[in-house]
């Protein structure tokens, strides 16, 4: 028998209909989900210029597959009251074709022939809004049939719109071409206490607000009379992320993976992560009440089905669980829960321990209805696996102690906010460690002296190097609550000090770089495999080490230890002298 409740919340899986984006209809189901963003409200101001000035428009609406583009489209088309879309012809290059023999580029090119550089600037008032992946334009302006398309070529770099880095958007006087760019967003924003997330905390909620209004709440009541209910790990999954705390925390992991897997996350990855974590894939409902019978076999089924497993036990479930699972509690070792592990597994009856993990969860409730006390003691596989949902459910549940991974995620989000909110001299520190890792790539030496050659097996041939920051200047926007539009990566920039006219050097540094750089602080030395992960750093130091005196000086110190002296090569007006210290 097929669960009603179930087939009620497939629907916000990535496979569904409803998923499926379409800007000729918009239904009761998609209009419930709608969830004012940034964007939209971006979007809403151009459109509303576009209008007053009644010039002839394309507006490129950019981003991912899945990001919500044709869904915004769909929405203000049906559903807006300003109707801001009625002088607009809508295209959505994802699922329009003028003709199936066409080539997405010929089927381009004829959509888009009155903003071609033969017809653009006819003012015929003619006025278009694309929903466009960044690909796909990419690949367009780049293709013979893009070689008509010279003006909107030059729009899309001029305005850097492939650009990892946020640019200045506003509507531009007088262009034929405007954009909008989900790209530009994040599913976070930054503030000065750490993130917003007021977008993901709708989005969820949406599926757990418990009205009537909400058709999966409608349907988790009106299911209440399951035979199951009472047992039924998809029902109490629901239950247990009705409460914000446990929303709080799926929604800090997918920022998480956001932030050091530099991971877009769309609308629809969204939804269908919140059905992943509700209902595993294989669930049974004819199985599970077979089972219920018997402790043992229901008690397996039953923890493999809750939403701290599904989040990190199984493979391939979802691209984004695949992420998370990555960064799984259970893989960071901490003192205090060695201890825990230790007691837990000495125990033959858990049940404090799991009445205290449990406690204020839908999940206490295995305490009445099975022997998991005793169970969850005695069988060694049950225990352990009992051992990994109870970690996980205290994670959930926020009541282990801060680790050190998530202190320096919460560094490395607060240094984001400093950059993007114009508070560039708080990079001090970071810029102090960025240095030291740049002087000490290849060995430590003294401050201002970096090895420019290790190869040879005698010596390190070294050069000295004065670096310093040099800072950007930028307009600050702490006018802004929270910052919108930012990118997840830092850019830091270094000048030689001592060049009249000091040529400068950028690196982008992800968290992953910044993981490392900070590790080095503290005395770690890179690996091989660190330079190769991080070439773009390696070629940085390169760029920088440009900027030292190796053509008018040079050092060698010999590798053997016990060897204390070196060999200095330097340029006077009489050529090179040699000297050894």
């Amino acid at each position: 028998m097929a669960c009603a409740f179930i087939a009620e919340l497939s629907k916000l899986r990535k496979k569904s209909i409803e998923s499926v984006g379409n800007v000729t209809s918009f239904d009761e189901f998609k209009k419930y989900l709608h969830v004012l963003r940034p964007i939209e409200t971006e979007l809403r101001n151009l459109l509303k210029k576009i209008t007053e000035s009644n010039q002839k428009t394309l507006v490129l609406l950019c981003g991912s597959a899945g990001d919500g583009k044709s869904h915004l489209m769909s929405y203000l088309r049906h559903a807006d009251s300003e109707h801001l879309l009625d002088s607009f012809e809508l295209y959505n290059d994802a699922t329009e074709s003028s003709a199936p023999e066409l080539t997405f580029d010929e089927t381009l090119a004829e959509r888009l022939a009155p903003f071609n550089d033969e017809n653009y600037q006819i003012n015929d008032h003619y006025k278009m809004i694309m929903a466009i992946n960044l690909g796909t334009l990419n690949n367009f302006i780049e293709s013979e049939r893009g070689q008509n398309f010279s003006a909107l070529k030059k729009y899309v770099d001029e305005n850097e719109i492939f650009s990892s880095y946020m640019c200045e958007n506003h509507y531009r006087e007088n262009s034929v071409f405007q954009h909008v760019n989900f790209s530009d967003y994040q599913v976070f924003t930054l503030n000065e206490y750490g993130i917003g997330t007021e977008y993901l905390e709708n989005l969820i909620g949406k599926v757990f607000y418990h009205d009537t209004t909400n058709p999966f709440f409608r349907s988790f009541e009106e299911n209440s009379s399951c035979t199951l209910c009472q047992k039924c790990p998809v029902r109490h999954n629901y239950e247990f992320l009705s409460d914000p705390i446990h929303q709080k925390s799926l929604i800090n992991k997918i920022v998480e993976v956001v932030i050091k897997d530099k991971k877009i996350v769309s609308t629809r990855d969204v939804l269908d992560f919140i059905y992943n974590v509700l209902v595993h894939p294989e669930f049974d409902y004819s199985k599970m009440c077979q089972i219920t019978t018997n402790d043992t076999k229901y008690l397996s089924e039953y923890i493999k089905y809750t939403t701290p497993m599904l989040l990190y036990e199984y493979e391939d479930i979802s691209p984004l669980i695949n992420s998370i699972r990555k960064y799984d509690i259970l893989k960071v070792r901490q003192e205090e829960m060695d201890a825990d592990m230790i007691k837990f597994h000495s125990l033959e009856n858990i049940h404090d321990i799991f009445t205290d993990a449990t406690t204020g969860t839908p999940y206490i409730v295995l305490n009445s209805t099975t022997n998991i006390a005793n169970l969850g003691g005695t069988k060694s596989d049950l225990k352990k696996f009992v051992y990994r949902f109870v970690v996980r459910l205290k994670e959930m549940k926020g009541v282990l102690p801060i680790t050190e991974q998530q202190l320096l995620l919460k560094e490395y989000i607060q240094t984001l906010y400093y950059q993007n909110s114009g508070q560039e001299r708080k990079l001090n520190k970071l810029y102090d460690a960025t240095k030291k890792a740049i002087m000490n790539w290849d060995g430590q030496f003294d401050s201002d002296t970096i090895c420019i050659d290790d190869s040879n097996e005698r010596f390190w041939v070294l050069e000295q190097l004065q670096l310093k920051p040099a800072i950007y200047h930028k307009s600050n926007s702490l006018d802004e609550s929270d910052i919108q539009r930012f990118s997840i990566t830092l850019k830091l920039r270094f000048r030689n000090d001592v060049a009249s006219d000091p040529e400068t050097a950028e690196i982008s540094m992800d968290y992953s770089l910044f993981e490392m750089i900070t590790a080095m602080k503290n005395g770690y030395r890179p690996t091989v495999q660190d330079k190769n992960q991080h070439t773009d750093f390696v070629s940085f130091v390169q760029r920088v080490i440009e900027f030292g005196n190796k053509a008018d000086r040079i050092t060698l110190i010999p590798k053997e230890q016990g060897q204390d002296y070196r060999v200095t090569f330097e340029k006077t007006d009489f050529g090179y002298e040699f000297k050894v210290v």
